[in-house]
C-alpha cells in the first residue's frame, strides 16, 4: 500500500513538474528600459493577438540592465532599451540572435545593426521647459541661444535647470557624447549649466514633473517622447527641438542568444516592426513609432517644428565613448566642467 502511494505521488509530482515547464514555455521575459506605463498597452495587444503567450515586463533604467546583462542574462528573452550604444555592445559581446523579420525589411538602415538589433521607434532629444518662464523670454533656437539666456538671466534659472547625471544614466551619457562629437559648444553649454548649479537626474520622468510643477524651469537633453505625452495632459510643460541640430534616438530591441523562449521573442520583436505595431506604438503608447506612416497627426507637427533632426546611427561607432579608461575620463571633464563655476 505503501509503495502504491509513493508511486502515485511520483506520477503526480511529475505531471506537476511538466505542467510547469510547459507555461514556462508560453512565457515570455522582456528586460526593459522603458517605463511600464508607457508600453503596457502595446504588451496588452501582443497577447491578445498571441494568446498562448503570457508576457512578463521587467524594468530597470539603462544602466542597470546593462549591467545586469553583462553579468547575468537567465531570465531574459528579449531586451530593449533607449541606451542605443549600451545596446550595441551587449550585441558585440555576442549576446544576441542573429535574425532578419520581414517586417523589417523596409526600416531604415541607421535603424538596425547586425542581423540582430532593431530600433522600432523615433524619439526626439529635446529642451522642455516651463510654460510659464518662457511668458516674458524668448524661446532659445539654438544651444547657443539658449547658453545666452541663462547667462543673462542667473537668478531666474538658477538650481532650475534640470538634465541626467550621465554617470547614472545611460540614454544621459548617449546624449553627452553624441553632443561634444557635434563641436566646442557642449563645452560652454555645460559651464553654463554648472553656473546656473543645475540639478541632475538619473530619469526622465522626475525632470518632467518637476518641470510642470515650476520647480525646474528647463530640462535639457529630454526624451522627447516622453516630454510629448506629458505635455499631452499638462499645459504648462512645452518641448521645444532646436535648429542647429536636434537628435533622434530609437529604442532599439534583440532577442537574447540564451532565450529559453526564442520563438515567441522573435515574434514580439517582428510585432514591434510591423504595421500594425507601430500603429498600436503611435496611438497606444507615450512612444514615438519609427514608421512615418504610423505616426499622429501631433507627432508629426512636434517633429516638424525642427528642420534638423539628426538620428543617430547604429554601429560600432557608438562603442568609441564605452571605452572604460575613456568613460571614465570622459565623466570627469564633464563634471569637472559643471563644476568650474564660481559660487
Amino acid at each position: 500500500m505503501k509503495n502504491w502511494l509513493i508511486g502515485i505521488l511520483s506520477l503526480v509530482l511529475l505531471a506537476v513538474s511538466t505542467i510547469a515547464r510547459a507555461n514556462d514555455d508560453h512565457v515570455l521575459n522582456i528586460y526593459s528600459a522603458t517605463d511600464t506605463a508607457a508600453f503596457e498597452r502595446v504588451i496588452d495587444v501582443f497577447e491578445q493577438l498571441n494568446p498562448s503567450i503570457a508576457v512578463r515586463y521587467h524594468e530597470y533604467n539603462t544602466r542597470e540592465l546593462y549591467e545586469r546583462l553583462l553579468v547575468n542574462q537567465d531570465g531574459a528573452d528579449v531586451v530593449i532599451s533607449s541606451a542605443m550604444d549600451l545596446q550595441v555592445d551587449l550585441v558585440n559581446r555576442g549576446l544576441a540572435v542573429r535574425f532578419i523579420p520581414n517586417e523589417g525589411k523596409d526600416l531604415p538602415a541607421w535603424s538596425q545593426w547586425l542581423g540582430s538589433l532593431y530600433g522600432f521607434t523615433f524619439e526626439p532629444v529635446a529642451m522642455v521647459y516651463n510654460r510659464k518662464a518662457f511668458n516674458t523670454l524668448e524661446l532659445p533656437e539654438t544651444r547657443s541661444k539658449l547658453a545666452t539666456i541663462i547667462r543673462d538671466h542667473p537668478f531666474q534659472f538658477r538650481h532650475r535647470i534640470g538634465t541626467y547625471d550621465i554617470e547614472k544614466s545611460g540614454v544621459g551619457y548617449l546624449f553627452a557624447t553624441q553632443d561634444v562629437q557635434r563641436g566646442y559648444l557642449f563645452s560652454r553649454l555645460v559651464e553654463t549649466f554648472g553656473r546656473a548649479k543645475s540639478r541632475l537626474y538619473c530619469c526622465t520622468s522626475e525632470m518632467i514633473e518637476k518641470i510642470g510643477e515650476g520647480e525646474l524651469l528647463i530640462g535639457y537633453n529630454i526624451l522627447g517622447s516622453y516630454a510629448h505625452g506629458a505635455a499631452v495632459k499638462d499645459d504648462r510643460i512645452g518641448i521645444k527641438l532646436f535648429s542647429d541640430y536636434s537628435l533622434v534616438m530609437t529604442r532599439t530591441a534583440f532577442v537574447l542568444e540564451n532565450a529559453k523562449n526564442k520563438v515567441a521573442a522573435k515574434r514580439f520583436v517582428a510585432f514591434l516592426l510591423s504595421n500594425e505595431g507601430q500603429k498600436v506604438i503611435a496611438n497606444n503608447s507615450t512612444l514615438i513609432p519609427l514608421r512615418e506612416e504610423a505616426r499622429t497627426v501631433q507627432i508629426q507637427a512636434l517633429l516638424s517644428s525642427s528642420r534638423a533632426l539628426l538620428p543617430i546611427r547604429l554601429g560600432p561607432n557608438l562603442l568609441t565613448y564605452l571605452d572604460d579608461i575613456k568613460r571614465r575620463r570622459f565623466i570627469n571633464e564633464w563634471r569637472a566642467t559643471l563644476n568650474a563655476s564660481d559660487d
